[in-house]
C-alpha cells in the first residue's frame, strides 16, 4: 500500500543558500542535526509546512548530483514515495519489465522522465 509521497529531492549547488531561500520565502527549517554525507553528495532535509524536501549538494567531481546539475541545472532530482513493502513494489516492477536502480529507485526512462525513490514505512 502506498502512503503518498515522502519527500521531493532537489539538486542544488549549495545547501545553505538553498535552505536560506526556502526559509525566507516559506518558513522552512532543517530537520535533524545532520544530513547524509557520501563522497558524491551531501543532503539535508528541510520541512516546509507539512512537506519534506531533501536538498542534495554535489561533493567532488563527476558524482551523481554534480553530473545531474551539469546536465540539467539545479532543480527536481527525484520524488520519494513511502510504501508498506518496498520489495513488493520492486517485484511488480521486475514482473512488468520496469527498470530499477539499486533496488530503491525506479529509473526515469521507465517512469516518464521521473526518478522515483521507494522507501518503507520507517524510511
Amino acid at each position: 500500500m502506498i502512503h503518498g509521497y515522502h519527500h521531493v529531492g532537489l539538486a542544488v549547488n549549495n545547501i545553505e543558500e538553498a535552505a536560506k531561500y526556502w526559509q525566507e520565502v516559506f518558513g522552512a527549517e532543517f530537520i535533524g542535526p545532520r544530513g547524509l554525507e557520501t563522497p558524491e553528495f551531501y543532503s539535508r532535509m528541510i520541512k516546509v509546512g507539512s512537506s519534506l524536501i531533501e536538498l542534495l549538494e554535489p561533493r567532488g567531481k563527476d558524482g551523481l548530483i554534480e553530473k545531474y546539475i551539469s546536465a540539467r541545472g539545479e532543480g527536481i532530482h527525484h520524488i520519494s514515495f513511502r510504501v508498506d513493502d518496498p520489495e513488493e513494489v520492486l517485484k511488480k516492477c521486475d514482473e512488468k519489465g520496469i527498470r530499477t536502480l539499486g533496488r530503491r529507485f525506479i529509473h526515469p526512462k521507465s517512469s516518464h522522465g521521473v526518478l522515483i525513490e521507494i522507501i518503507g514505512p520507517k524510511g
